[in-house]
């Protein structure tokens, strides 16, 4: 067993904690995907450990992060944490990782400081495009009452889930996810904070028409899918990248779940 090592930096209204794995002189910022913790990330601090020095930064909500109910990261949050690695680890390029929802966090730093980016990698990422289900629970009044509703009274949402699922208003991936990560108030109450925390970021909409002028910069992303994910639709996915054409996209022979022993070595391979 290895000792974690968490670090911390005071960024705005909230304090980000991240691990360092590592000691290449390259550096990749990484974030995981949500329920997740930085140990994902250990066979790939393996694989780079002479090439690459890994920083890998809590989700708002999860790890040693304590964020506030009703936390939302900003453009403010992302410039503030990449100016802190910037000088603290004497670095002015590095590359970014990031796995599902974490791919939100990645794109908004990829937007405000493309430059300095190398590479982007995005595995099974969420963000790409927003489901009607996302955009309602978190943009919406009456979703985000729902939401606190389903918190401390989750019987009563369930039949509605039920119902919008029924009418195809929500996707039956979505209707899984919501339905298997919320067994208890502490999780809902996690999930509903971090949902509403992220939901402003994602593949923007300036970012999208700075890449379409520059075929160049699209070469910097790297995206590989589940061709059986049952979260991120790949329909959808596809169908947004595709104005995108020097965007490198993989696909990967497993559902969300880029991380087991038989897909993982192929990522690898493919990326590294």
């Amino acid at each position: 067993m290895h000792t974690v090592i968490t670090y911390s930096v005071a960024v705005l209204d909230t304090e980000i904690h991240f691990y360092v794995r590592g000691n290449g002189p390259r550096y990749l910022v990484c974030f995981y995907g949500y329920g997740q913790n930085a140990t994902v990330f250990d066979a790939l601090a393996v694989h780079l450990k002479d090439t690459y020095t890994l920083l890998i930064v809590d989700l708002p909500f999860h790890g040693a992060n304590k964020q506030k109910e009703g936390f939302e990261w900003t453009t403010y949050h992302t410039n503030a944490l990449i100016a802190y690695f910037k000088q603290q680890y004497h670095f002015q390029t590095y590359a970014l990782m990031a796995y599902s929802i974490g791919a939100r966090i990645a794109l908004s730093i990829f937007e405000q400081d493309i430059q300095s980016v190398e590479k982007l990698y995005l595995l099974a990422p969420d963000g790409i495009f927003n489901s009607r289900f996302f955009k309602f629970i978190t943009g919406n009044r009456l979703g985000k009452v729902l939401m606190n509703v389903f918190i401390h009274f989750p019987h009563v949402v369930l039949g509605i889930i039920h119902l919008l699922s029924f009418f195809n208003i929500i996707d039956s991936a979505s209707k899984r996810l919501y339905l298997t990560t919320t067994h208890s108030t502490l999780k809902r109450r996690r999930l509903s904070n971090f949902w509403n925390s992220v939901h402003r970021l994602g593949f923007s909409d300036p970012l999208k028409t700075y890449l379409l002028t520059a075929a160049q910069t699209q070469k910097k992303i790297v995206l590989a899918y589940g061709d059986h994910d049952p979260i991120i639709n790949k329909k959808h996915l596809l169908h947004t990248l595709k104005p995108f054409a020097s965007i490198q996209v993989h696909a990967l022979p497993c559902g969300h779940n880029v991380f087991n022993a038989q897909v993982f070595p192929l990522i690898l391979n493919k990326l590294f």
